[in-house]
């Protein structure tokens, strides 16, 4: 049991003990002194005695009857007094009412927390702790699975653990098990909760992957996703993927660009800057009426040590030009701050009408940060460079910037 229920054991057993108080504490001693009550009894018994004297005196009563008379009436004094020395007497109705409440206190306090407090929040944070020690203390991946799915058969009631199953089983092509998983990390999450929100993504997600495509099942998860959270990165993702491929550039850049803002840094946010600039490159083209024709896509960083200029009018141009000379054939104007990088470089971003990357076999392909914004290399630049590069090997080229301009 958590520290939280022993205090709130303990508070409910005082709050029911201070409703049984009442039934449980001794009558006061000053009321028996001061019943007014027993007062008034005596000095009736003693007006009576006199009254029946009186009569044995005048030859009214016998000596029997006046010893019968007197018996009687001690007697019936006796008793009264006896009942007013037990306390005041409380009424049955009363009393059974005032235990009963008593009794209720804690349980209907238990029942209410569990309904409509956070008993439920506690618990899946419970497990969720446990989730993580199983994780912690796994040395390999099977044994992590077995025992976390042990746990979840004891402990369904939580929605962390159920995730984690359900992308561990999609990585190893259990796609029903996996969907299974989701389904119950939908069921046990919190409605309205962040958490939720974020499974509804992920499964829209593992949806596709096991779909193939955008199918009914997987367009209403992406909806409800949505509908749980407008920014939820998985289902933007996914609607851009959708627009791209009906040609839809500019609702593309649109939802990958929403993503990008509501996403960490790291590989995910590098896909998605990818995504944006080949929308863009395709949505120039298709206004443009320009083939793009071959491509190359490159890869762009900088070498360790190196740092961007934190100067606002640095840019970095990315180009490609014939081996041996100066003038570019293709290029683009980015921003620096987004290293690293992946682009395409093909015939929208020529310079020259009529260029076309089929007409070249090789050329030289140049990355460029200019400080002062200007094409021009100028001292402190920083420049980084591939000498040869196969226009129709299709290969990814690595582009170190790795140099500072001097001597200029």
């Amino acid at each position: 049991m958590s520290d939280y229920w022993w205090v709130a054991s303990i508070l409910m057993t005082l709050a029911s003990l201070f409703l049984l108080w009442p039934l449980l504490r001794p009558a006061p001693t000053d009321w028996q002194k001061s019943d007014p009550n027993r007062a008034d009894n005596i000095h009736l018994f003693e007006q009576q005695k006199q009254d029946m004297q009186a009569d044995l005196a005048a030859g009214n009563l016998s000596e029997t009857e006046f010893a019968e008379r007197q018996s009687e009436l001690e007697r019936g004094l006796l008793e009264d007094l006896k009942s007013q020395q037990a306390g005041p007497k409380i009424k049955n109705r009363g009393a059974y009412l005032l235990l009963l409440t008593a009794l209720l206190t804690p349980l209907s306090g238990w029942f209410l927390y569990t309904e409509w407090g956070a008993g439920n929040g506690m618990q899946q944070r419970q497990n969720m702790l446990a989730t993580r020690a199983i994780m912690q203390s796994s040395e390999s991946m099977e044994q992590l699975l077995v025992a976390l799915q042990s746990n979840l058969q004891k402990h369904p009631n939580n929605p962390e653990g159920w995730f984690i199953l359900a992308n561990y089983l999609l990585q190893n092509q259990l796609l029903e098990e996996s969907l299974q998983a989701f389904q119950l990390a939908k069921q046990y999450a919190v409605e309205g909760s962040p958490e939720r929100a974020s499974i509804l993504g992920n499964y829209a997600q593992a949806l596709f992957v096991i779909d193939g495509d955008f199918s009914e099942r997987v367009s209403l998860a992406i909806n409800e996703a949505i509908n749980a959270n407008p920014n939820d990165v998985s289902a933007l993702s996914l609607l851009g993927i959708q627009a791209y491929e009906a040609e839809n550039f500019t609702d593309a850049i649109r939802f990958w660009e929403q993503a990008l803002a509501a996403s960490s840094s790291g590989e995910g946010a590098e896909s998605l800057a990818t995504g944006i600039r080949n929308a863009r490159q395709q949505l120039a083209q298709q206004q443009s009426g320009v083939e793009a024709g071959p491509l190359i896509e490159v890869t762009v960083r900088l070498a360790n040590g190196l740092q961007v200029p934190t100067n606002p009018e640095a840019v970095l141009f990315v180009y490609a030009r014939p081996v041996g000379q100066t003038m570019p054939l293709l290029a683009t104007r980015l921003d620096p701050s987004t290293l690293p990088l992946r682009l395409q470089l093909n015939n929208t971003m020529a310079l020259l009408p009529d260029t076309n990357l089929a007409d070249y076999t090789e050329l030289e392909v140049v990355a460029h940060i200019a400080k002062a914004g200007t094409p021009p290399q100028i001292n402190g630049d920083l420049v980084g460079q591939v000498n040869s590069v196969s226009v129709a090997a299709q290969e990814v080229v690595d582009l170190v910037i790795n140099r500072i301009v001097s001597g200029q």
